[in-house]
Parts: C-alpha cells; sequence; structure tokens
C-alpha cells in the first residue's frame, strides 16, 4: 500500500499490509510495522470502533466497488475482496475481545 502527503512532496511511503504487527490497547486497535526501503521509517496506527465503521463504509462504497469492477481491475477487485474477507473474519474474531474488555472498564 502506498500513502502520500504534501509534506512529503513527490515520494510515496510504501507499506506492506499483512506485515504489521497487531496489539489491542483499550478500546484500540494498534497496528505498527516498517515503511518499505529506502526510508525504513516506524510506523504505528491507531484505530477505534468508529475508525474500523469509517473504513469498512469506505470500503463498501458504490465509488469504490465501481472503481474496482472496472474491467481492467477485476484481478484488483477479486485480490482486495479476499483480503477484506480475511480482514473482517480476523476483526470479527477479536470483536468478543474488544467488548470483554470494554465492560470491565
Amino acid at each position: 500500500m502506498r500513502f502520500w502527503s504534501k509534506g512529503l512532496g513527490k515520494r510515496c511511503l510504501a507499506m506492506d499490509c499483512g506485515k504489521e504487527t497487531v496489539a489491542i490497547e483499550g478500546p484500540m486497535m494498534v497496528l505498527s510495522g516498517k515503511v518499505r526501503p529506502p526510508l525504513g521509517w516506524a510506523y504505528t496506527i491507531t484505530m477505534d470502533e468508529t475508525d474500523w465503521l469509517d473504513f469498512i463504509e469506505l470500503t463498501l462504497h458504490p465509488t469504490m466497488i465501481r472503481y474496482l469492477l472496472h474491467r481492467r481491475r477485476f484481478g484488483l477487485a477479486l485480490r482486495a475482496a479476499w483480503h477484506l474477507c480475511l480482514f473482517y473474519l480476523a476483526f470479527a474474531a477479536r470483536l468478543p475481545a474488544l467488548w470483554i474488555r470494554r465492560a470491565g472498564a
């Protein structure tokens, strides 16, 4: 996955999705890893329930689906659907732990 911001100029940050470390800290899920060379920066992403719901809404938005279902991107759409299904399963498997921690707080 490539990330870009105005502060980076023409440079993009590349991260290997699926290779990050995942931890749960209170109500937050924390993803951490390293940006691919030549930079090698460490990153940490924290997401709460609202962030995940926004992410899921984005992935199911009609504009996103139309973009991925274009004939030239069909292979990408299949890979994205596969990874999205795996992500949803992994996220659903962690939900009971989040609910239990929240109830105990």
